[in-house]
């Protein structure tokens, strides 16, 4: 790639955190260890714990729709079910994914390599048709002036495509290209995949024996291969019964040694440190000897929709409004992700939550069967209140009559 050919050149204006004309870069000039290597998106995922992080976060948000609003007279808004941008992005992105799919694949992008990318395609109006995600390893991104370039290799081709038609999710970064997490944590994934691969040769064929058949005798090499033939039946679990041995052996069982102990620790504490470069609290990936469910773990999801989830569906949406909706349509159309998608998971929070809605006047009855998926009633379109809460300074007043002039019952 010639981002690796120019790491020298671009490390005087401060790498990927400062800015200069040209190819943009996301991965460190001045890694910690010059010897490490590099772990890329198909070795990464091999690692339990960082495909864990990668799909949760890339399932969870793929559950959120996405709907284009479109603004009304009375300062409210209503999905615009009619406009081709809500149609790409709610019901149909390409002709081979589903909205889902697309979510999920900008998700992982974003997750691994810092940057997702997607390109608009457009018909001869210039109205969006179809939105194709692509590969970060193989997208570069290029400042000139105030254009923004994106060339994409595919198949020994090159294709250079105009910023306007290209939606980039970035991450934290210089602002133009986010950093790519699996080249700033290359030192953590090259200790799990370390890690790893010694447990794989402890607990393999490789592996040490598990005990030590001590004599005091001198075998020959006939008796020996006696004693061997025996104890492989053993270990085997070959035959039934009592296996009976000669001669004063004494069978020894060996346990873990320190350094043994300590590589179990090391891949439990890789769990962790995974875990907090994801933002993904490890219970939710099934990590043993942490908070489990029933205690405490509301608090933990929690936080994990607000710090982890939240930021990610903002930057989505953003990045969804800069490429999608014109400026001068932005303050009539907006993009959202459902973020409240969650609560249909909790019949209790998601009732508490529509009760609330309705008895303060803010949601009509049908709003909230609508929500749920049901027929709208007579009468169910009224906004409606609570009558029941009196200001300190009227206590003790006759309480008028609740019912009003034309006759009519008040709705609480």
């Amino acid at each position: 790639m010639i981002v690796k050919r120019l790491i020298n050149w671009v490390s005087g204006w401060g790498g990927p955190l400062g800015f200069a004309s040209g190819l943009q870069i996301a991965i460190p000039t001045e890694p910690i260890f010059s010897d490490l290597k590099d772990v890329e998106a198909s070795k990464a995922l091999q690692i339990s714990t960082i495909f864990a992080c990668t799909e949760l976060l890339a399932n969870t948000m793929s559950t959120f729709p996405i709907f284009l609003y479109k603004g009304t007279k009375d300062r409210g808004r209503q999905p615009d079910r009619e406009s081709e941008v809500f149609t790409l992005l709610h019901d149909k992105p390409n002709e081979w994914m589903t909205p889902a799919e697309f979510v999920s694949s900008m998700v992982i992008n974003r997750l691994l390599k810092g940057n997702a990318y997607a390109l608009i395609q457009r018909n001869a109006s210039g109205h969006p048709i179809a939105l194709i995600p692509l590969p970060s390893e193989q997208v570069e991104f290029t400042v000139m002036g105030d254009r923004e370039t994106y060339i994409y290799y595919q198949d020994g081709r090159i294709n250079v495509y105009s910023g306007e038609n290209v939606i980039h999710w970035k991450g934290v970064g210089n602002g133009y290209i986010g950093l790519s997490k699996l080249n700033f944590m290359r030192a953590t994934a090259n200790e799990a995949v370390n890690a790893q691969s010694n447990a794989t040769k402890f607990f393999g064929s490789n592996s040490k024996p598990t005990g030590v058949l001590c004599t005091d005798q001198k075998l020959d090499e006939k008796q020996f291969k006696e004693v061997l033939k025996r104890f492989s039946g053993m270990a085997r679990g070959d035959g039934s019964g009592l296996f009976l041995v000669d001669r004063g052996f004494k069978y020894s069982t060996m346990s873990l040694s320190p350094q043994d102990a300590q590589l179990l620790e090391t891949r439990k504490y890789n769990v962790e440190e995974i875990c907090r470069w994801f933002g993904v609290p490890p219970v939710l990936i099934g990590a043993s000897g942490v908070t489990t469910w029933g205690s405490g773990i509301a608090e933990i999801v929690s936080g994990f929709h607000k710090f982890t989830l939240a930021p990610l569906c903002t930057q989505f949406q953003q990045a969804l409004m800069r490429r999608l909706i014109p400026l001068e349509e932005r303050g009539e159309y907006t993009i959202e992700l459902k973020i409240d998608a969650l609560l249909r998971s909790n019949p209790q929070e998601r009732a508490q939550y529509y009760s609330q809605m309705a008895q303060n006047g803010m949601m009509t009855r049908n709003e909230v069967r609508g929500l749920e998926n049901l027929p709208p009633q007579d009468g169910g379109d009224e906004l409606t209140a609570q009558s029941n809460l009196v200001p300190l300074n009227k206590l003790g007043e006759t309480k008028p009559s609740s019912s009003p002039a034309d006759g009519s019952l008040v709705r609480q």
